[in-house]
């Protein structure tokens, strides 16, 4: 994990973290700017979370038995503890509609006497420093670009209380300057200054270094007259003293830092401006597609008030009930019956009206509704009760059941039931009534068909929603699985470096569409290369993203550090604060020394290399764990060194090929692949790696591939 000596600073800081670290109670601000990408790089970042985290962890180590809070708001918390110091602390998160200062305020009444909180907003000023006079410890962020002595003003005009503000202990204020280039920088007597090259741009300045401005408590003195014990000024005109920093830039130091502000300022302004206009834009559209769909809304409602009523019901017993009101309504038809015939030519009663419901689903035979073969002739008169309702007497049924009107329901010219009207007030219906009570009936046949028909189309749609949805899916799989495979094979190098004395060869073929596997060769200077293959776990997006991070930091760190030891354990320092915590890769890092003809490397978790001399095999072996996943102390990294001769093939591999299995379940192995080597030896390079290949497929037979395989070979000329 990262502590003060991942990057370059003075000694004095350690000190200075170190007694902070020991103290019990107090309030303790780690103040810096956050990036602020959205302002067009107007402002970066100070590192302010870095600090934070650095602290914390020796905050941890200083106080072993104390039980601690961490208050952040997002679940990537910038606190990287280890296994041991996180059951020691409890994460709480803002919910729901809370706000950052009230999952603050929850986290400090749970009593802990040691609070992390990964913000410090204005809301969160009094609160906290009263917790630390009741004898708490608070460690928090602040985003300002303020020097730790301005800091303690700032908070001293949020609060009214001078014994509140002697609760700050102490504040580490941390901001970025642009180094010296160290090619071109010019020796100015007891300094330097920058000077310019191409690898600069000419600007004389490459790179960042962190600067600090630290203010420690002093109960001696008002905390508003304390001056800071060191300051951005001092810090800087060391680092310039020791070259990394012109002695301008540091002569220059206030005025820069009020030319930034001033630049973040109105950047500030010119993306409220912005945002402004593009909240009014929004609006206008709002308003414009408000009175579209409003007047769509009208339509809609015209259409549906001019369609069938009869078609809003979902059930038939709701459709006949529907039919039955209008009718009475409107033609003074007092009684009806709905009938649906069934494939065995019987009708049942499915709704009523007018009469006892104890009848309904009551099925009576086709030719007792239709007593002649006039079942498709339309409406005729009716006498006598419904078939399937007993006849009463007047008193028992409460009214003479006089007028009676038989009409069909006829869908795609089919029957598929009748409606019987009755009148107890009236003799007989008029040709009006009648086709109004014929169309009425209409309405109801078509809508029972629609009905089965939306019931169909329902199912349809619901089916084909499905498979959209499948289609979808698949097609952001194909997409991802492209981007992901476009991403690995440009990380792939498809040239390798012209180098005298030695030559190379390389081959990937994933399994799927995406693999995990990678390998990398480059210039270190002009008589060393840096010879790189690896497999990353998972697969997809993930595992292309990964094998970017992983190639890029080994690439960077390979530049500053010759051992390849020391250049794992930085790449898995990075990879356990970068990347994912599930995630890991097995790495063989090699340096190859043409002239003096040696290779130092180191296999992190690796497959073992092969080394082909003539007539035999040697296996490069070396303890080592994978990377990006275990604590910095439970890594093992151990650095080899063999000499090579002319005529050397270095064979390093991925695990896809000796795992490769047959259908009878037997992996190829790495005794076959020792054999392969051995026997095509002599080929040139090229066919040696295509020979390798084939002789895995031949082993493969049309079994399953179930991983990538990788092959990277280094000749000595």
């Amino acid at each position: 994990m990262l502590d003060l000596n991942a990057f370059h600073h003075l000694p004095q800081l350690d000190s200075l973290f170190d007694d902070i670290a020991r103290e019990d109670a107090g309030l303790v601000v780690v103040a810096g700017l956050d990036a602020r990408p959205h302002l067009e790089n107007e402002a970066q970042a100070s590192g302010r979370g870095v600090v934070f985290g650095i602290l914390a962890r020796k905050i941890f180590a200083a106080h072993p038995h104390t039980r601690a809070a961490i208050v952040s708001e997002h679940k990537d918390a910038q606190l990287r503890l280890s296994s041991r110091t996180r059951g020691r602390a409890k994460t709480f998160y803002p919910g729901g509609e809370e706000d950052f200062g009230t999952a603050l305020g929850r986290a400090m009444e749970r009593g802990y006497p040691l609070v992390f909180s990964e913000k410090f907003s204005r809301e969160c000023i009094e609160p906290a420093l009263q917790a630390a006079q009741r004898g708490r410890r608070i460690v928090t962020q602040m985003d300002t670009p303020l020097a730790g002595a301005w800091v303690v003003r700032e908070l001293r005009n949020e609060i009214e209380s001078d014994a509140l503000l002697k609760q700050v202990r102490a504040v580490i204020a941390v901001q970025r300057m642009q180094t010296l280039c160290e090619d071109c920088k010019i020796r100015d007597g007891e300094f330097f200054r920058a000077g310019g090259c191409p690898k600069c741009g000419n600007t004389g300045r490459r790179g960042e270094i962190s600067i600090f401005d630290v203010w420690r408590a002093d109960a001696r003195k008002n905390p508003l007259e304390t001056p800071s014990v060191l300051s951005f000024e001092t810090y800087a005109q060391e680092l310039a003293q020791q070259g990394f920093l012109a002695r301008e830039d540091v002569r220059d130091l206030n005025a820069a830092q009020l030319h930034r502000l001033f630049h973040l300022l109105t950047a500030s302004e010119r993306h409220a401006l912005r945002a402004t206009q593009s909240l009014r834009t929004e609006v206008l559209d709002l308003r414009t597609k408000a009175h579209t769909y409003e007047q769509q809304y009208y339509v809609s409602m015209a259409l549906q008030q001019v369609g069938y009523k009869l078609l809003e019901v979902e059930s038939v017993r709701e459709l006949g009930e529907h039919i039955f009101r209008r009718a009475q309504d409107l033609c003074g038809a007092d009684r009806a019956v709905l009938y649906l015939l069934h494939p065995d030519q019987t009708a049942e009663l499915v709704a009523l009206h007018g009469w006892d419901a104890r009848w309904l689903n009551v099925r009576v035979s086709y030719e007792e509704l239709f007593r002649s073969k006039d079942a498709g002739e339309g409406h005729l008169p009716f006498v006598g009760y419904p078939p399937g309702i007993p006849k009463r007497t007047a008193d028992q049924e409460g009214a003479y059941v006089r007028a009676g009107l038989r009409v069909p329901l006829v869908a795609q010219r089919e029957v598929v039931g009748a409606m019987l009207f009755h009148s107890t007030a009236r003799a007989s219906f008029t040709p009006g009534e009648a086709a109004l009570l014929h169309a009425l009936a209409n309405a109801g046949a078509a809508a029972i068909q629609r009905a089965d028909l939306i019931g169909n189309l329902r199912d349809k749609i619901l089916q084909l929603e499905a498979a959209q949805a499948q289609i979808a899916q698949k097609e952001r799989l194909e997409r991802e699985l492209e981007l992901a495979r476009t991403v690995q094979q440009n990380m792939l190098p498809h040239q390798f470096p012209l180098v005298a004395g030695a030559r190379f060869y390389a081959r990937n073929e994933p399994a799927r569409q995406v693999g995990g596997d990678f390998y990398d060769v480059f210039l270190l200077d002009e008589n060393r290369v840096g010879v790189v293959i690896a497999d990353v776990s998972d697969k997809g997006m993930p595992a292309a993203l990964f094998m970017a991070l992983t190639r890029s930091l080994v690439r960077a760190e390979a530049q500053r550090e010759v051992s390849p030891e020391k250049v794992l354990r930085r790449v898995h320092r990075l990879l356990l604060d970068l990347a994912e915590p599930t995630q890991f890769v097995t790495l063989f890092y090699g340096v190859l020394d043409i002239t003096q003809r040696y290779l130092n490397f180191v296999r992190a978790g690796h497959d073992y290399p092969l080394l082909v001399r003539g007539d035999q095999v040697i296996i490069l072996r070396g303890a080592g764990t994978m990377l990006g996943l275990l604590d910095e102390s439970e890594v093992i990294l151990q650095e080899q060194q063999i000499a090579l001769q002319r005529g050397d093939r270095l064979v390093l591999y991925t695990d896809g090929m000796t795992d490769a299995i047959n259908r009878a379940q037997a992996p190829f192995g790495r005794d076959q692949l020792e054999q392969a080597a051995l026997k095509n030896f002599m080929l040139s390079l090229e066919k040696m790696g295509d020979a390798l290949f084939n002789t895995v497929a031949r082993h493969q037979g049309d079994a399953e591939r179930f991983d990538d395989m990788t092959l990277l070979l280094v000749e000595l000329k």
